[in-house]
C-alpha cells in the first residue's frame, strides 16, 4: 500500500520549506504532494511546483486544495485528490498532505485511517508535527490558538521543532519543555528550514499501532479564530508607500506571504514572507514578461499569465491571515499602497522617478557580493 504522511503545523511552521527540501532530496522517488491552503489561491502549491513563485505551470503530483481548513467542509475534497492519484497509470510511491495551519490533525488522520476507498490501496504512515520554535511560545500563551497548537502536537508521530537557530535559549526550553508536557512519547527532530533527513517522513511506518489520543484533548476547528484574505491585482506598488506598510505594526496579523510587483522595477519578482514578529522581503526571479519571447516556455500556463494583464504576468498575490478585524485592516492598507488611477496614467517611464526605499536594498546586496 503507498504509505501516506500528513504534514501538519501552525502557519508559518515550515510545512511547505520541509516538503520542498524532502522534494529536492528524493529524485529517486515519485512523491505526491497534496496542499491545503487557507488562502483563495494556493502560493505554497505555486511554490512547490516550481521551486520559486512566480512559477505558473502544473504538475500531475502536485494538487491544491484552496480555500479554507480541510476539516471544515473538505474532507471530501482531500479524499478526492488522493483518490486521483492513486488511479494514476503512474502511481507515487509516497504521498504527503500539507494541511493548513488550522486544519484538525486528528480529525484528517481518523479521516484517512477509516476511509473504505482507501483500504487496500494507501495507508496513514505517519503524522509529522512542524513547530516554529522561534514563535512557539507567543502563540501557546494565546488562549485562542493554543487548543489548536496542542490537537497537532498530541496528533503527531513525529515533532521536528524547525527554526531552532532563530529561537533565543529560553524560547527552546520552553518550546521543548510544553512539546514534552503535550506528548511525551513523540520523538522529536531539532531542525533549520526544514532540512531533515527525507528517511525520517517517508514511509516511516510510525502511526501504525497507535492508540488515538483522547476525544476530551482535540480542539473545536469551528472556534479556530482566524480569516485568510488574498489580494490579486495587476495594478504596481508604490514603493514608498509599501515600505511603510512593511514597516509598520500589523496588530492581530498570523501571517502574510505572496508575491509583489513594483512599479520601478518591471523585471523582478519580489517575495514577502511574514509569521508573527519575523518578516522578509526577497527578491525572487523574473517576470515572464521581462525575458526575452524566445526563451518564454510554451507552456500554456505562461501564455495565459502572459495575456492576464496589461503588462504580463507582472501582478500581486498577498495572502493575509489574521482575525477578521486585523485582516480587513490590512486588506485596505495594502490596497492603497497600490499605484493610484492618476500614478497609473504615468506609465513605466514615469514610475521609474517614484521614490523607491525598496529597490536599492537589494542593489547594494547584489553589489557587495
Amino acid at each position: 500500500m503507498i504509505p501516506i504522511t500528513l504534514v501538519t503545523g501552525f502557519l508559518g511552521s515550515g510545512k511547505t520549506s520541509l516538503i520542498a527540501h524532502i522534494l529536492d532530496n528524493t529524485p529517486d522517488r515519485t512523491v505526491a504532494v497534496v496542499v491545503n491552503d487557507m488562502a483563495p489561491r494556493s502560493i505554497d502549491c505555486v511554490y512547490l511546483r516550481g521551486g520559486e513563485f512566480l512559477q505558473t505551470g502544473s504538475d500531475d503530483l502536485i494538487r491544491a486544495i484552496p480555500g479554507g481548513r480541510v476539516g471544515a467542509g473538505k474532507l471530501e475534497t482531500l479524499l478526492e485528490e488522493i483518490l486521483s492519484l492513486l488511479d494514476q497509470d503512474h502511481k507515487p510511491e509516497a504521498i504527503l498532505v500539507e494541511t493548513s495551519g488550522g486544519s484538525p490533525a486528528l480529525v484528517l488522520a481518523e479521516t484517512l485511517e477509516n476511509e473504505p476507498r482507501l483500504a487496500g490501496r494507501a495507508r496513514l504512515d505517519s503524522i509529522i508535527t512542524v513547530v516554529d520554535t522561534s514563535e512557539f511560545p507567543r502563540w501557546w500563551s494565546d488562549p485562542l490558538l493554543r487548543p489548536v497548537l496542542e490537537d497537532q502536537i498530541r496528533a503527531a508521530d513525529l515533532v521536528i521543532l524547525n527554526k531552532y537557530d532563530r529561537a533565543g535559549f529560553f524560547g527552546r526550553l520552553r518550546t521543548r519543555m510544553t512539546v514534552r508536557v503535550l506528548h511525551r512519547a513523540a520523538p522529536v527532530i531539532l531542525a533549520e528550514f526544514g532540512r531533515i533527513d527525507p528517511e525520517e517522513v517517508l514511509n516511516t511506518g510510525r502511526h501504525e499501532g497507535k492508540t488515538r489520543p483522547d476525544r476530551r484533548h482535540r480542539s473545536n476547528p469551528n472556534h479556530y479564530p482566524l480569516v485568510a484574505r488574498q489580494l490579486e491585482e495587476v495594478r504596481p506598488f508604490h514603493p514608498e508607500r509599501l515600505h511603510l506598510w512593511l514597516s509598520q505594526d500589523w496588530p492581530g496579523m498570523i501571517r502574510v506571504k505572496g508575491f509583489l510587483w513594483l512599479a520601478t522595477d518591471m523585471d523582478h519578482v519580489y517575495v514577502v514572507d511574514s509569521i508573527g514578529s519575523l518578516r522578509e522581503l526577497g527578491m525572487e526571479g523574473t517576470w515572464y514578461g521581462a525575458i526575452p519571447p524566445e526563451d518564454v516556455p510554451d507552456d500554456p500556463a505562461v501564455q495565459s499569465a502572459l495575456q492576464a494583464g496589461p503588462h504580463g504576468d507582472r501582478r500581486q498575490s498577498i495572502t493575509v491571515i489574521g482575525t477578521p478585524e486585523a485582516v480587513e485592516r490590512e486588506m485596505r492598507n495594502l490596497r492603497s499602497a497600490l499605484l493610484s488611477a492618476t500614478e497609473l496614467d504615468r506609465g513605466p517611464r514615469g514610475w521609474r522617478d517614484l521614490p523607491d526605499p525598496i529597490q536599492p536594498q537589494f542593489t547594494e546586496t547584489e553589489t557587495e557580493e
